[in-house]
């Protein structure tokens, strides 16, 4: 089954055009544009919400300004050789340590392999919470709300 490329749903796609930009769309979205060709159009899958794979997050240290200095400091480097010798500015250095400023994470991975420090960390996945499932004979928000109809 292909996907609309509009709203998401899985099922018959319709080609339409839509304000000048080719849609595959399903029956009740190409009703926004102009049917050019009903049939089933092959969509990549990968675009799809609900089958979308989640990648590891990372994240800087949350000590990588002291790790940078700490790490100056030991190896007795001045400001000016500490940059030459990571191949940086001297004042993007010097924000390194003061905290100002963080590096990318592509960026502090390549950092802690040349000073062999370890600067990313994977970010902990927060698990759901299990969601009581609901009793028949509970009261909901939905139960105290009186909706009147209009005549």
């Amino acid at each position: 089954m292909s996907v609309c490329e509009m709203c998401g749903k899985e099922g018959n796609i319709i080609k339409a055009d839509v304000e000048g930009v080719e849609l595959n769309l399903c029956s009740g979205c190409s009703k926004y544009g102009e049917i050019k060709k009903v049939g089933y159009a092959q969509v990549s899958r990968s675009f799809t919400r609900h089958e979308s794979k989640t990648q590891p997050s990372f994240h800087l240290v949350s000590n990588f300004a002291e790790l940078i200095r700490s790490y100056r400091e030991r190896n007795d480097m001045k400001h000016e050789d500490f940059a030459k010798f990571l191949n940086e500015r001297e004042s993007v250095v010097s924000k390194w340590e003061s905290g100002s400023l963080k590096p990318r994470i592509d960026k502090a991975r390549w950092l802690g392999r040349k000073l062999n420090l370890r600067f990313v960390e994977r970010d902990v996945e927060m698990k759901p919470f299990d969601v009581k499932k609901k009793v028949a004979n509970e009261f909901t928000l939905g139960d105290f709300i009186k909706i009147r109809k209009r005549k």
